[in-house]
């Protein structure tokens, strides 16, 4: 049975309440999850465009300017101008791909690898914060909903992805 998320009610003339919507809920606590990550990594002196490009290559180092974009989800513009300013910041280095000369290779300096634990300690915070007073497995629940949901659109779109089975390896 599909879900049906429409109202019944006789007072009730919106087809669609925003707060039953799931992607409007989601959008909204993405946004204030994101806002409180930004907050709490700017003392570390990145903002939430190289977070991303950060996070990415501390999984994935020495990888193409490219699929760092493609790997976090980021437009090429937004990564170009993250990593441009990851380099001048010196936590980066671009360097040409020696297999392809067309391409670049981003690699964490020693100053990028430093901020690895602090980072990801300030994007633990963000999540405990959001999941305060949420039982563990509620939690769980709503990561398996999440990630089923994101397969349900990836099917719909012909894509393939697949997550990582442990929760806690979804960073915000």
């Amino acid at each position: 049975m599909d879900f049906d998320i429409r109202t019944t009610g006789e007072n009730d003339s919106k087809l669609l309440p925003l707060g039953r919507s799931f992607g409007n809920v989601v959008r909204h606590v993405n946004r204030l999850i994101q806002r409180d990550l930004g907050e709490r990594i700017a003392p570390l002196g990145i903002t939430l465009g190289q977070w991303y490009a950060l996070r990415t290559l501390w999984v994935a180092d020495g990888i193409t300017q490219i699929e760092v974009a493609q790997r976090s989800g980021i437009a090429g513009p937004a990564m170009v101008s993250a990593i441009r300013s990851l380099i001048s910041m010196g936590l980066v280095s671009r360097k040409v791909d020696p297999k392809d000369r067309r391409k670049y290779v981003i690699s964490l300096t020693e100053r990028g690898r430093a901020l690895e634990v602090p980072a990801l300690q300030a994007a633990i915070d963000a999540n405990v914060a959001a999941m305060k007073g949420i039982p563990d497995s509620d939690r769980d629940l709503c990561l398996r909903v999440l990630r089923q949901a994101y397969q349900n659109i990836l099917k719909k779109d012909r894509q393939e992805f697949e997550f990582d089975d442990d929760p806690e390896s979804i960073d915000v």
